[in-house]
């Protein structure tokens, strides 16, 4: 069910996310919810499925938050694999090469939604 969400679900608003910096969101659909991580960098906006590629895991750490260094790349709170925050493609570490999966989004009105 991840793979595609159905356009016009609210992810959320900008405000949710820190310039630069991700949040990871809960989208309701079909009954259930959907782990997104929303990134933002200056007017970069984009989604990924929060699931890293190298073991499965959400993203972010324990606590909820998530890792962004130096304001450029998502970090793995379980394993440290690295993800470019404006496109997801792996930067480093345990994932191997394999990206984030991507979420067609539009904004409009500062809030953000599946396209």
């Amino acid at each position: 069910m991840t793979a595609m969400l159905p356009a016009g679900l609210v992810i959320a608003s900008l405000a949710a996310v820190d310039d630069p910096g991700a949040a990871a969101v809960d989208v309701a659909y079909a009954g259930a919810r959907v782990s997104v991580l929303l990134t933002r960098r200056g007017s970069s906006i984009a989604a990924f499925i929060n699931r890293c590629p190298h073991a499965g895991y959400p993203l972010q750490c324990a606590d909820g938050r998530v890792v962004v260094q130096a304001g450029r790349y998502i970090v793995c709170g379980a394993h440290g694999a690295s993800f470019e925050i404006e496109t997801g493609a792996c930067a480093g570490g345990p994932c191997n090469g394999e990206g984030l999966t991507r979420i067609p989004i539009t904004v409009r009105d500062a809030t953000v939604f599946t396209a």
